[in-house]
């Protein structure tokens, strides 16, 4: 068992365990505290150079502020993190309150004595034995001789270094030198313990010794301890309180439970500082309950999504009809989501090489009258095409063999020419998903064909034709970059609506925009899908969902809050028949967190 300590000189620790006071005594106090280093402007490349310029007062610094009026205060008894990216400041503000360093601005207030864990091993001497390094840490320490010995085996049988104490420690492993260091330091309660990465260090065995260990001053003895941590999940299991620092700034401070939440979501976040402060803003309001307001399509993997959303349509759904796309191919997804808006067909995806098993047993469940394939050699391997014959040897299958994105969408328009297709069409590029997921929703309702340039964001010569022949209007997704105006000569005939932004997120505004004025869609009940705009596959086969919902589609970065104010703003603006909020991800994708913030901007705005 560690031995009590109380005062500040460690080596005539006391061995008494004593009855810890859990009173509201401040024991560290923070106030406005800034640490500002002076660099050097210009880079010398030796010392000569740093002379020189320093003799003619010709070198100039600029300041660095590694704090910035930070303040905290921790109550004994507390467990306080520290959380932050790498260089946000975090390891400086310990060493204030450890005293290794004195701050530029402010001050930092002190009682009781502190056993830092800032850096384990800092003054072992490779050269030397386990046993003399425990001895000369120690030493470092503050610990006496006497002390060392009293307490060597303890640190010892901790650190499970009893075979190898006479070894030099150059020939340890970093894990091996982390347990001896983290056993001497903690071999002493103090009343203040200061942990900096510890418990990210040695192997996994070990950080679970050591966390042990903490609770065990934290729950037995309750000292006051500040633990910096990269863990999230640490920082939240062991702490009552927390507080987050980025680039020298105070971000949030509180619960440790609400300062992981909002951590965990913007940790590693950019936006504008307008974005930021909405962000937080909101994050102050009370959470509400959400009810029947959010609703999440997420499965496994890309495969199985669409599965949850076939068995969430009408239940004779996909007995007629289903079609098969290609799960890694976005663009043949898309085409296949405009091709079902014909008749209303569940969309399932597939490997390339290899029908999914849940997707087989699907399959084998409904035993559809028709199948439809999109896309041949490399997209879908015959042996798909197999599998799917030997599972539903009484269907009827169709599939659509071509080897480009471009020329399976024609073929896709032409199976279904006779079948109700709209006067608009959409011509696009195959990497334009976003602005086609963007328009999902209409395209559906109104059953618009989905068509692609060719690699040179050039138009194939029967799509041209077809384009001037059938349709009365072109929605062109994509700016001049993707087709320039002397390009579009050939469509002459025809009108052009060109939707183009500045980024994703500018062009679904824009996108939306435009659909509303067109469809009146937001001037009675309905659904918002939100979509992460880098990872979408889980709207990939949600094309037949439109059909029985009014819709739009908000695409979103969330690691983008300027991205997350612009929903915000979104849903702000459409509150009125705003009826639902639907997620197209996981928890990697959309957090409780980013759910919560979208619910309370259209219950509490």
């Amino acid at each position: 068992m560690p031995e009590v300590v109380n005062t500040s000189f460690l080596g005539e620790a006391s061995s008494a365990e004593e009855e810890f006071d859990n009173s509201t005594e401040t024991m560290i106090k923070v106030d406005g505290v800034s640490m500002i280093f002076n660099m050097a402007s210009e880079t010398m490349n030796n010392l000569k150079e740093y002379a020189i310029a320093l003799a003619r007062r010709e070198l100039h610094f600029k300041e660095f502020r590694a704090l910035d009026h930070i303040s905290l205060e921790v109550k004994k008894g507390d467990v306080f993190g520290i959380l932050g990216t790498n260089g946000s400041g975090k390891s400086t503000l310990l060493k204030i309150i450890a005293g290794v360093l004195e701050p530029s601005e402010g001050t930092c207030t002190v009682n009781g004595s502190i056993a830092p864990l800032i850096e384990l091993g800092a003054g072992f001497d490779m050269e030397l034995t386990a046993r003399e390094n425990i001895y000369l840490n120690g030493a470092l320490l503050g610990y006496s001789k006497r002390f060392i010995e009293e307490h060597f085996d303890e640190i010892v049988e901790f650190a499970e270094i009893e075979k190898f104490l006479d070894m030099p420690l150059k020939n340890y492993s970093s894990g091996m030198v982390a347990r001896i260091a983290f056993a001497i330091a903690t071999v002493i309660i103090p009343e203040i313990l200061i942990v900096d990465e510890v418990l990210s260090v040695g192997d996994f065995m070990f950080q679970q010794k050591c966390e042990r260990r903490i609770n065990t001053l934290i729950k037995e003895y309750g000292v006051t301890v500040l633990i910096v941590s990269h863990s999230n999940d640490q920082i939240e299991r062991l702490c009552n309180k927390a507080i987050w620092i980025e680039k020298g700034h105070e971000r949030i401070a509180g619960d440790a439970h609400e300062v992981c939440q909002v951590y965990r979501m913007l940790g590693g976040h950019f936006g504008s500082p307008e974005a930021e402060q909405r962000i937080f803003d909101l994050l102050q309001q009370p959470t509400p309950d959400r009810g029947k307001l959010v609703e999440t399509f997420s499965g496994e993997n890309r495969y199985s999504t669409p599965v949850k959303i076939l068995e969430s349509l009408k239940s004779e759904t996909g007995k007629d009809h289903v079609i098969i796309a290609p799960g890694l191919n976005h663009a043949i997804c898309m085409v296949a989501n405009a091709f079902s808006s014909l008749d209303g067909a569940p969309i399932l995806l597939t490997r390339t090489e290899a029908l999914p098993e849940l997707v087989e047993h699907k399959l084998r469940e409904l035993q559809p009258n028709n199948i439809t394939i999109l896309g041949g050699d490399p997209f879908i391997s015959e042996q798909v095409i197999t599998d799917i014959k030997r599972v539903c040897p009484s269907s009827n299958i169709t599939a659509i063999n071509e080897n480009t994105e471009e020329r399976v969408a024609y073929a896709v328009f032409c199976l279904g020419k006779n079948r109700g297709w709209s006067k608009k069409a959409i011509l696009t590029y195959k990497e334009g998903l976003g602005d086609i997921i963007c328009f999902l929703p209409y395209t559906y309702r109104q059953k618009i064909p989905l068509l692609f340039s060719v690699e040179a964001h050039t138009v194939a010569d029967d799509v041209t034709e077809e384009l001037n022949k059938s349709f009365s209007e072109i929605l062109l997704l994509g700016g001049q970059d993707v087709f320039e105006n002397n390009s579009l000569v050939k469509f002459n005939s025809t009108k052009i609506t060109r939707f183009c932004g500045k980024d994703p997120f500018d062009a679904n505004e824009i996108i939306n925009d435009w659909i509303e004025k067109e469809d009146n869609i937001t001037e009675s009940p309905f659904e918002a899908f939100l979509v992460p705009i880098w990872n979408p596959a889980d709207i990939l086969a949600a094309g037949p969902l439109t059909k029985e919902r009014s819709c739009i589609t908000l695409v979103e970065d969330t690691q983008n809050l300027d991205s997350v104010t612009r929903n915000l703003d979104a849903i702000i603006s459409k509150k009125e028949t705003l009826s639902k909020l639907v997620f197209f991800g996981d928890h990697t994708q959309f957090s409780e967190l980013d759910k919560d913030l979208m619910v309370k901007a259209l219950l509490n705005s």
